[in-house]
């Protein structure tokens, strides 16, 4: 995601709207005499990031050359930018914006593109994500709803802010989206390695072994087994057995899914979460069985 940084080691991930001044209310605050309350805004026009000075009395500099009020400037990663008399801010990543989540407490939590794990990935108490269509859902447990408000995560409440436009970091033309792919899990003869391949057109997305995976292959599998079910029926299975077949526990199970699903976006994969599909008391594989395959390797 977009990302400032100060010459200080200071660092700023950036949501799809970034306000910038001496307030404390601002998301950049710089307690500075030069520097208005409100003093400049980045922002992720869809393509790039951009810069728009707030008529700040000391003005917004990009790479030394001052902003005239009201205008926005799009900005590159290496950009240098300056507020007032406040220098050594530099846009080093220009990556789209990612779902941001902001604390009671004054913490903040930053996804992966559409996937935010609360209060951390190692405790993915909830998962906020969204799906192939854009639609934003939270994942408490064993259940799914659409994300409406706030959540309660590891003690205390999170708003979230989630990117105005979402767009994939996919390599292939035309984006590589879940609901559209085909998946091949190869898996060595004692099981203890699982890679996944993902295509798309024809075209792979190769994914590298991750222990992880073996969740999501036996997932796929007992969805795979119920083949000649209705698809709406298939391969549901109750988190206790899955928990037994795999020996682990609970919080174990949410983390492999979790960075399954991330490990796919990265990767450039659109609606990864829904390769895990949930409801109460059930989960599943998220693709259809004439789209899996499974191969020795």
């Amino acid at each position: 995601m977009g990302l400032l940084e100060h010459s200080s080691g200071t660092r700023l991930a950036l949501a799809g709207r970034t306000l910038i001044g001496r307030s404390a209310r601002c998301d950049l605050h710089i307690p500075d005499g030069t520097v208005s309350g409100e003093h400049a805004t980045l922002h992720w026009r869809g393509e790039a990031w951009s810069i728009r000075d707030l008529g700040s009395r000391n003005g917004t500099f990009v790479d030394g050359s001052r902003l005239a009020p009201g205008t926005a400037q799009p900005l590159r990663a290496g950009a240098r930018l300056g507020f007032g008399t406040v220098e050594g801010w530099c846009l080093v990543d220009d990556s789209p914006p990612g779902v941001v989540a902001l604390a009671a407490d004054g913490r903040r939590a930053h996804g992966t593109g559409d996937l935010l794990a609360l209060p951390s990935s190692d405790e993915p108490e909830v998962v906020v994500y969204a799906d192939a269509q854009g639609a934003w859902w939270r994942e408490k447990g064993d259940e799914r709803a659409p994300l409406d408000g706030p959540v309660s995560a590891g003690g205390t409440s999170w708003s979230i802010v989630c990117p105005e436009t979402l767009h994939g970091t996919a390599t292939l033309a035309g984006g590589c989206r879940l609901d559209t792919a085909r998946l091949v899990f190869t898996v060595s003869r004692d099981e203890e390695h699982v890679a996944l391949e993902v295509l798309h057109r024809g075209m792979p997305i190769q994914l590298e072994a991750r222990e992880h995976l073996y969740v999501l292959l036996t997932l796929a599998r007992l969805r795979m087994a119920e083949s000649d079910q209705p698809l709406a029926e298939q391969g549901w299975v109750e988190r206790d057995r899955l928990l037994k077949m795999l020996g682990m526990g609970t919080n174990a199970l949410n983390v492999a899914i979790h960075r399954g699903r991330r490990q796919l976006g990265k990767a450039g994969v659109e609606g990864a979460a829904d390769i895990v599909e949930v409801r109460r008391g059930l989960r599943r594989f998220g693709v259809e069985p004439d789209r899996i395959r499974v191969v020795a390797g």
